[in-house]
């Protein structure tokens, strides 16, 4: 966010969320969002014109998009083998009753 001073030229920026692995939080959430509701970064430009804020970059949409790719795709691969580990176990645990 950056607060400017109208009468001089006089201008402050700071982050508003806090960095996690390099990127803002608030950032990735709000992707997330966008893409819980079935949305892309043009919906994410409407919204954002409509509320007065910046948008990230198409690129860098796309980018936090494929970060959320990734760690999705990692937990529904560790559900998978955890269910196919409790699967065999429980077949295992019924072969010898």
């Amino acid at each position: 966010m950056t607060l400017k001073c109208e009468n001089c030229d006089y201008s402050f920026s700071f982050c508003t969320s806090e960095k996690v692995n390099k990127l803002h939080s608030i950032n990735l959430a709000f992707v997330f969002g966008m893409r819980i509701i079935g949305k892309g970064h043009s919906a994410a430009k409407k919204l954002c014109s409509a509320i007065n804020i910046d948008v990230p970059s198409k690129r860098a949409f796309g980018f936090l998009e494929k970060k959320l790719e990734f760690a999705a795709s990692n937990v529904a691969c560790n559900t998978i083998k955890e269910a196919a580990l409790e699967i065999r176990s429980n077949e295992t645990d019924t072969d010898f009753s």
